[in-house]
């Protein structure tokens, strides 16, 4: 009785240290195989020091991934999915269109165009006027609605 009170304190003084979403004692753990976490196998190698852990192809087993997943860049068939991802990835464009001036000095433009017609701008206040004036929306309509060029090989 007391032999199972003992390890059950042991395993509630265990403080385990998690790394990439699993679940390893630390150093002062007794790891014998009843105090080990059951949701992860941890293999401990030999240790040449080589780790390739660049791999992000691999899914762990038992189905979670931790950090970012990596996507196909394909177009995207579902009409909700892709003005989601569209929403997104325009606000962050235009985020790293902001760094980069503020960071390097440098004048940036940067127009979107979504699917449905509708012009997204930064500018810096140097080409501001290409967005503002008529001149340069005109020039931003003709571009947009000139027909599209067939690269040829």
């Amino acid at each position: 009785m007391s032999a199972k009170r003992n390890q059950a304190q042991a395993a509630d003084n265990a403080r385990p240290v998690t790394t990439n979403g699993a679940s390893v004692p630390d150093s002062n753990t007794n790891t014998n195989e009843e105090h080990v976490d059951k949701k992860f196998k941890i293999e401990i190698d030999g240790g040449d020091g080589d780790d390739d852990d660049d791999d992000d192809d691999e899914a762990p087993k038992n189905g979670k991934r931790a950090g970012r997943r990596k996507i196909k860049i394909e177009y995207i068939e579902d009409k909700s999915r892709r003005h989601i991802t569209f929403s997104k990835r325009k606000s962050g464009i235009m985020k790293k269109a902001y760094e980069l001036s503020t960071l390097t000095g440098t004048q940036v433009l940067l127009l979107v165009v979504s699917e449905t017609g509708l012009v997204y701008t930064f500018t810096t206040p140097k080409l501001q006027p290409l967005v503002t004036k008529a001149e340069g929306k005109n020039l931003i309509q003709a571009c947009l609605h000139a027909p599209d060029k067939e690269s040829t090989p």
